[in-house]
């Protein structure tokens, strides 16, 4: 019969598995792609939410990147950067609706954020728009501080948020440990289960190799593609364009996304 010790290690051992095994199936990221200008909500490597973003214009490219989440703000104030030109007629302007940073602002690297922006931006969702941050619809943006938050473990009740969302003009700014991570991509290419769809490159770095680079992503996602590569011909999108999948080896199916709204936020800084 084992011993009293030997079951007592046995189980404080199990009790040490289980819960970073049970982390690590619910770990949070966040995952932009430039191109597509959408950001999704990743947990265990399954989209659970996407919301559209506006990434910078080619001339403020946002930057690649991953990085944990370790601060944010809410109902930020914003002062124009003093070394940018496009900012010399800007004003300081205290948090509210009107706010360049929107409700709130995610940091993630430098002077990159993500974060809202007032509803005159919202036509521009889902394209490049920015001065080089990420942003959103203010109302997506505080459902993704809410998220971030709960998979982030802190202590910042549900109340103390409900009550930031209904008083715009009271900045809280809150840590975070960094346990939910942010990557930045840029592919062109994005294959789903029964799809691939093809996104314009809206910094042009593919140079005159769209093809070539569209070829290498489908490779390194396991899909054949010579069916897609035979149909976009020399052709680029200038829109997303989704072709079906023909391989005989398909992605397996998904869960079901859901609808989400969004869009991208930009910097503090930069706006």
């Amino acid at each position: 019969m084992p011993s009293r010790l030997r079951l007592t290690t046995i189980a404080f051992l199990l009790g040490l598995a289980l819960p970073s095994t049970a982390i690590a199936q619910d770990s949070m990221e966040l995952v932009v792609n430039i191109p597509a200008g959408r950001l999704d909500v990743m947990r265990g490597g399954e989209r659970v939410r996407s919301y559209p973003v506006s990434v910078g214009r080619s001339r403020y490219a946002t930057p690649t990147g991953s990085t944990g989440l370790r601060r944010m703000v809410w109902n930020p104030s914003w002062t124009p950067p003093p070394d940018a030109a496009w900012a010399r007629r800007e004003k300081h302007t205290g948090p509210g609706w009107h706010n360049p940073m929107g409700r709130v602002k995610i940091h993630l690297f430098g002077d990159y954020y993500v974060h809202g922006t007032p509803v005159g931006n919202e036509r521009l969702l889902g394209t490049p728009a920015s001065h080089g941050c990420i942003r959103m619809r203010n109302r997506d943006v505080m459902e993704l501080a809410r998220m971030i938050l709960a998979a982030d473990g802190s202590p910042v009740t549900g109340a103390t948020l409900d009550r930031l969302a209904a008083s715009p003009r009271q900045t809280r700014e809150i840590g975070m440990s960094g346990r939910v991570r942010a990557r930045i991509e840029y592919r062109l290419a994005e294959v789903a289960a029964d799809s691939v769809t093809l996104h314009p490159d809206v910094y042009a770095r593919a140079g005159g190799l769209y093809a070539t680079h569209v070829g290498d992503e489908l490779r390194r996602a396991g899909t054949d593609p010579a069916a897609v590569l035979a149909r976009l011909g020399d052709s680029r999108p200038a829109t997303p364009l989704r072709l079906p999948r023909t391989d005989a080896a398909p992605l397996p199916e998904r869960a079901p996304v859901e609808p989400g709204v969004a869009a991208a936020s930009a910097v503090a800084l930069r706006r």
